[in-house]
Parts: C-alpha cells; sequence; structure tokens
C-alpha cells in the first residue's frame, strides 16, 4: 500500500526575531501520483476570531482581524511532462525563510492567535489539494536592562467610591476607600517573584473584612473595522483604543487576607506571587496585546462593591540584572494551546515559553 502523506521539521524548536527558520519538509511514495505543483510558504499572521450569534441557538466562529508580518513562498517541484506526473520516489525539500527583527512573540490564546508556520501545498488534479502545516515558535527579544524604567519603583494611588449596592448605583456611597500599592521594580520574567506592597486606607463607614491580591493577565483581541459599520455594537465586544475589542481577563492567582480594619482607619499589606510561564507583554500587534497587572481589593462586606486598584507590570524574558538575585537558568517550556481553533483554523499547536523556573 502505497503512502503519500507528506512531513515537515524544523531544525529547533524555538527562534528568535531575525533569525532564519530552517528545516525540511519530504515524503515518500512508491507509486506515481498526478501533481501538478507542489510549493512551501511560510507565514507569520495575527488572527482573531469569535462566535457571533445571529440566532438564539445558532453561533458561528467568524473572522474578526487579521494582520501578516511575513509571508514567502517557493515551489519546489513541477512536473517534467504534460501529464503531471509525479515520479514513485523519496522527496525532500529543505527550506530557510527570515524573520522579520520586529516580529511579535508567537501567542495561542482563546481568541486569537500570533502564529508562525509553515505549509507544504501540494495541488493534485482533480482532486482536493494535499496540505500539511506545522506552526514553530517565535520567542520575544524583551530585555529587561533595555527599558530604564524596567528597573524603577512602580506606584499606583487610587481614590475608590464604595457604593451601598453594586447593583443599585442610585443609592448613596458609603465612603471611599484610599489604594497605595508599590512595588520594588516595574519588570519581571516568568520564574521571578513579585511583591506588592502598600496601604488600604478605609474612608467608609463599615470595617474591612478582607484584602484579596490577583496576579491577571489581560488579553484584548480586536476586531478589523474597515469596511464596517462602527456605529454597531455586540453585548459580547467592548471598546478598548477605539476598536471593536473581546476582553478576556485571566486569573492567574489569587491570595486572601482575613483583617479587621475599622472605618476611618487604614492598614499595609503585602503580597508574593510567581510569575507561572506566561508569554511576555505583546504590545507590537495591531489586533491582540497581552499585559500583566497585579489587583487588589478590600472587601467592606456584600453588596458594598467598588473597583479594585491595579499595578502595571511589565513581563519580557531576559531579566533586570541586580547582582544579588540568581534566578535558574531560562528554559523553554510549554504555554497555552489555542482554545478557538478546533474546528475553525488548524493546526493545534501550543507554543514554547521562556521560563525561569525550576
Amino acid at each position: 500500500m502505497s503512502t503519500f502523506n507528506p512531513e515537515i521539521e524544523f531544525e529547533k524548536e524555538v527562534y528568535l526575531p531575525g533569525e532564519e527558520v530552517t528545516g525540511r519538509a519530504w515524503i515518500s511514495t512508491n507509486k506515481d501520483f498526478k501533481v501538478k505543483t507542489v510549493e512551501i510558504t511560510f507565514a507569520g499572521k495575527t488572527v482573531t476570531a469569535w462566535k457571533s450569534a445571529k440566532k438564539a441557538v445558532e453561533t458561528k466562529t467568524n473572522l474578526k482581524g487579521e494582520e501578516t508580518y511575513v509571508e514567502m513562498k517557493h515551489e519546489v517541484w513541477a512536473p517534467d511532462d504534460e501529464e503531471h506526473t509525479f515520479p514513485a520516489g523519496d522527496y525532500e525539500w529543505k527550506f530557510s525563510f527570515e524573520l522579520p527583527k520586529d516580529c511579535p512573540p508567537s501567542f495561542e490564546g482563546r481568541f486569537g492567535f500570533i502564529r508562525y508556520s509553515v505549509l507544504l501545498h501540494m495541488d493534485i488534479p482533480n482532486a482536493p489539494a494535499k496540505n500539511v502545516e506545522r506552526a514553530v515558535t517565535v520567542s520575544p527579544i524583551i530585555d529587561l536592562n533595555g527599558i530604564p524604567e524596567a528597573r524603577e519603583p512602580a506606584k499606583v494611588h487610587l481614590d475608590n467610591m464604595v457604593y451601598c449596592c453594586a447593583c443599585l448605583p442610585c443609592l448613596p456611597s458609603r465612603g471611599n476607600v484610599v489604594y497605595t500599592l508599590t512595588s520594588p521594580k516595574l519588570g519581571y520574567v516568568s520564574g521571578e517573584t513579585v511583591t506588592v506592597a502598600g496601604q488600604i486606607d478605609n474612608q467608609t463607614n463599615k470595617p474591612l473584612r478582607l484584602i484579596e491580591a490577583k496576579l491577571i493577565r489581560k488579553i484584548t483581541y480586536r476586531e478589523e473595522l474597515q469596511g464596517k459599520s462602527k456605529g454597531k455594537k455586540s453585548r459580547n465586544t467592548q471598546n478598548a483604543d477605539g476598536f471593536k475589542s473581546k476582553i478576556d481577563n485571566q486569573i492567574l492567582e489569587t491570595k486572601l487576607e482575613r483583617c479587621n480594619v475599622p472605618s476611618r482607619t487604614n492598614t499595609e499589606y503585602a503580597f508574593t506571587f510567581t510569575i507561572p510561564p506566561v508569554v511576555a507583554t505583546i504590545r507590537g500587534s495591531r489586533f491582540i496585546t497581552v499585559e500583566y497587572f497585579v489587583s487588589i481589593f478590600g472587601d467592606t462586606g456584600m453588596c458594598n462593591r467598588g473597583e479594585s486598584a491595579s499595578l502595571n507590570i511589565l513581563v519580557g524574558n531576559i531579566p533586570v540584572s541586580t547582582g544579588h538575585v540568581s534566578l535558574p537558568s531560562q528554559a523553554f517550556v510549554d504555554g497555552n494551546a489555542a482554545q478557538a481553533w478546533k474546528v475553525d483554523l488548524k493546526p493545534n499547536f501550543i507554543s514554547q515559553v521562556p521560563y525561569y523556573g525550576n
């Protein structure tokens, strides 16, 4: 029985911006086939998509945005006769494609991805084309030593009004909760410990019973608005930076501290989080951005709700050199797999992320 299944492999699993992505594609067959052409394409792009409900019971995934960073195509085989004969035998095609120096990193998310992949396309007469695609990880070079503010202390001050009932904002407020958040520096890497400390000033008429701290990843997926009506709004989208967008706030870790802070008094707090294996901060893509926050919330009781205070931190992949803190060596580990593409966009892919942990 003859096999006719092309395969692709890369020389390594992770590449850096500006490097050449190298590898090979091959196929073996023990009988002749009909093939018009064989092409290898390398592409790097951002794609966003999510389901839009047209009816109560009917949904479908619609492409929302697409941005291409690199796309190169080479014809690696063409027939020698008019019958398009692809003779039996073993075939191997080596490829090499250069990455842009400023391309964003690989990312796989719930409503989109930033993906770099090689596609082998075989055009078969009077039959469906045979396509094999394989993705590879592109890791960013975010050297925190080259970002002056990354080593500087970070601070946020928020004066937040607390209402009697979050669902009835017309009721009078109970007063304010004033937050101060500080961190020794702005920039961190995966595997490093983030310390956020500060003070909560309870200016409400209720005691503060609980302090909640969260490490959050905020992913914003944007929709291409060109040629679409900006006046239309969907309950599943939000406006962010002038785009129609979908925001996915992922809680990476939560910590709670019981307390008793009477009305008109204050308390100090300190929380630490170890950043898990995650992609670095992404700000260089039109359609996907990734940011990280540590949020603090002082709870004054049921129905007494207000906004939390958040400190935006920068996650890179080369740590700030301090001379006295030693991190484990960098390794690449599995990140997240895209969740929205099992049927609509293939292949499934788990990218690698840098991690300074054990």
